[in-house]
């Protein structure tokens, strides 16, 4: 690994000069040919392809792609192996995979679950759930409510999945050209009405936040609903967009939590809860919120510009710390009296 590389994955702040430059603009303006849509494996641009930067998730590109974040995951994991490690929980109907970046113990007790992007066009917070697990690996002098970040993560396991829906944020990202497969780009074509960059479902046209009740579920949805169950998580958040609220409901466990991470966030709450939480909660029992952000300086647009990032940022920079104290807060209070 060159020194360059070495020094992105550290998650520096100081690298933001290294790590500069962004895909072009106007990418969604392509057109396919009807030979491209015939073609089997057509040669498409990719993410990436044209920058001469070594990508990490501080460099705050315009597009963060699926290739970007498999390029730091990598980096991230070389550099700390002895703190995380990447797990592939599935791979996805166009050919890509679903992944859980696991930091800390992943036998131990206290387990938390933290993913993105389950509707393709909410993408920026697969760059919000990345940043946390880059900001995390930094943290040893960090605090939070007069505890250092190093104290409230001991025996706590977090697991990050920053894109639950990798396909369809290509295709929000890319349009017909983040498709793969040719069947499905026909679909895509087909069902996306031209405007693909508001796509939600996955490459085969399923609304995956509506799929935890199914008995056949999509592969990303089979995989997260595994490892809720696998892991015994105790906590989970699911990042949305757009707007400036936390979704909670449930049981007294789960209201406590809401207020932690409202307290860390000043997002309001609202006793709405759909999709993964939904599930989670009614189904498992596990205290889980839905997270929206996006809209803390303006009105709820998708996909959110990558503009109001530094916003969604200063409002979720402590969320990791926040849920670990709200765990470890509910542990002491069911934990029994000698």
């Amino acid at each position: 690994m060159n020194a360059v590389k070495f020094m992105c994955v550290l998650c520096s702040a100081a690298m933001l000069i290294l790590c500069g430059g962004c895909i072009a603009e106007g990418v969604h303006q392509y057109e396919l040919s009807q030979e491209v849509m015939n073609e089997t494996n057509p040669t498409l641009p990719r993410a990436g392809q044209n920058s001469n930067r070594d990508v990490i998730v501080y460099s705050s590109p315009e597009i963060y792609s699926y290739e970007d974040f498999l390029h730091d995951m990598e980096f991230i994991c070389d550099a700390h192996p002895a703190q995380i490690q990447a797990v592939k929980l599935c791979d996805t109907v166009d050919g890509r995979a679903v992944y859980d970046i696991i930091f800390g113990d992943a036998n131990g007790a206290n387990q938390v679950l933290i993913f993105g992007a389950i509707s393709g066009r909410e993408y920026i917070t697969v760059q919000v759930v990345m940043r946390q697990l880059c900001e995390i690996l930094d943290a040893a002098n960090g605090t939070y409510r007069d505890k250092t970040a190093a104290e409230l993560l001991q025996d706590v396991t977090i697991h990050f999945v920053p894109n639950a829906n990798p396909d369809g944020v290509a295709i929000s990202q890319f349009g017909l050209l983040g498709v793969n497969d040719t069947a499905l780009r026909r679909n895509v074509a087909g069902t996306s009405g031209g405007n693909t960059e508001q796509w939600t479902a996955n490459a085969r046209g399923v609304d995956l936040n509506k799929n935890f009740a199914d008995s056949t579920p999509e592969p990303e949805v089979a995989a997260l609903i595994r490892l809720t169950q696998d892991y015994h998580i105790k906590r989970a958040i699911s990042y949305r967009t757009c707007g400036a609220k936390i979704h909670c409901g449930g049981s007294d466990d789960s209201k406590r939590f809401a207020d932690e991470i409202s307290d860390a966030t000043n997002y309001p709450l609202d006793d709405s809860v759909d999709g993964y939480a939904a599930w989670a909660v009614e189904k498992l029992g596990v205290p889980a919120l839905t997270v929206e952000v996006g809209a803390e300086n303006g009105g709820g647009v998708n996909p959110v510009p990558q503009y109001r990032f530094d916003g969604i940022w200063a409002r979720n920079k402590d969320v990791v710390c926040a849920t670990a104290a709200a765990l470890k807060a509910a542990e002491q209070l069911t934990r029994p009296t000698s």
